[in-house]
């Protein structure tokens, strides 16, 4: 282990370079808190034992040390005289590990050094198996979709769509949490494991040209794609999500029938993220019509709040559409003569004014009072 000590005192050094060494760690030394942190950026540090004297707060330099979220965890011991001990106890929540008091008795500083050394070596030990886990994680998700991709491709380019859309739900989704983007990602992905095996004509119908036989096998697929992930334990939490991708607010959906806030949040996120990649990719209705029909799915397949979110993502889409052909101007620059490129609307989907508009003194004043009023973005796409 590299023990870092941050002591100015000579003497105190001295001794410990002469007995670390025989404990088995190497000793590294600064004079004051601002020396110790640079250590900390040059070397790998394992354990801190710091003194607590007027030059070195000990306690601020626990304080710093944390906030600074290192990836590897730093044992600290902070040394005290004994009437500073109250101080000290008081100040563990600071981050410190430990204490001692003066004089220092040589056994019990390695008694407790050894104590850091075995906490550091767990601490390790855990880091390499969750690492082993994660990998195992993203290895059977990559299995998975690499099985999609090959029973058909527009299958597997729907599902990484829906992976990369529920994502994007979910970070901009106030009620989900950080540490469920990875399971709501996944989701996405493999929402639709459960069509593999079915018949390849099958995948490419929409609903109403189905047979009653192939809506059967159809509304089955949730539940086929919940027993084929269940069989892999990390897997667990996402193949819930598979289950519930196709319920509705409404109740109408399968294959349990659902309601409202009965559907997990990250099912109704996949199950959004869906739909909306089935509108652009499936029926390829165009980006400016897509809000017209996500508002007809408001509250009924769709919550009223990723609606929302969808729209948010949909006049993202058409702007990176845009920007490809016309260039992308602040309505400040606007100048007449020019030209809108596409269409405006707000964001409900409203429409406001036509591409192919010749822009006059009027029409910019009409889009300043738009944007003003937080109705639609502060850029505009013209042709070039």
């Amino acid at each position: 282990m590299n023990v870092l000590l941050v002591d100015d005192d000579s003497i105190t050094l001295s001794l410990l370079e002469k007995s670390m060494p025989k404990w088995g760690h190497t000793i590294l030394w600064a004079e004051n808190a601002q020396l110790a942190l640079d250590h900390l950026t040059k070397n790998e540090i394992d354990i801190i034992i710091g003194w607590l004297t007027p030059e070195i707060n000990g306690l601020q330099l626990c304080q710093t040390i944390r906030a600074l979220e290192l990836k590897r965890y730093i044992y600290i011991l902070l040394i005290c005289d004994p009437d500073k001990c109250a101080n000290v106890v008081r100040g563990l929540p600071n981050g410190a590990d430990d204490y001692m008091t003066k004089p220092l008795n040589l056994d019990e500083l390695q008694a407790r050094v050894e104590i850091g050394a075995r906490i550091i070596k767990l601490e390790r030990e855990l880091n390499q198996k969750y690492l082993a886990i994660k990998r195992n994680y993203y290895q059977s998700i990559h299995m998975f979709t690499q099985m999609l991709e090959t029973y058909n491709k527009k299958l597997g380019g729907h599902s990484r769509r829906v992976g990369r859309y529920a994502l994007q739900l979910a970070n901009w989704h106030p009620d989900v949490k950080p540490e469920d983007y990875p399971i709501v990602e996944a989701g996405g992905l493999l929402h639709d494991i459960g069509l593999i095996g079915l018949p390849e004509a099958l995948v490419t119908k929409s609903l109403p040209e189905m047979t009653g036989d192939e809506k059967r096998d159809y509304h089955a697929h949730p539940e086929r794609g919940e027993l084929i992930l269940n069989r892999v334990d990390l897997l667990r939490p996402v193949a819930k999500i598979v289950r519930m991708h196709h319920e509705q607010p409404n109740g109408r959906g399968f294959p349990d029938g659902l309601t409202d806030k009965q559907i997990p949040l990250a099912a109704s996120v996949v199950g959004a993220a869906s739909i909306y990649d089935h509108f652009v990719h499936h029926k390829n209705i165009p980006l400016d019509k897509i809000p017209e029909q996500l508002q007809q799915y408001r509250g009924y397949q769709i919550s009223a709040d990723l609606v929302d979110l969808l729209l948010e993502i949909n006049l993202e889409q058409i702007q990176e559409e845009a920007k490809r052909t016309y260039r992308e101007i602040d309505i400040e620059e606007l100048q007449a003569g020019m030209i809108l490129a596409n269409d405006i609307r707000i964001r409900t989907g409203a429409f406001v004014m036509g591409a192919d508009t010749c822009i006059d003194a009027s029409v910019i004043e009409k889009l300043k009072r738009y944007h003003e009023l937080g109705n639609i973005n502060r850029s505009v796409f013209i042709k070039k």
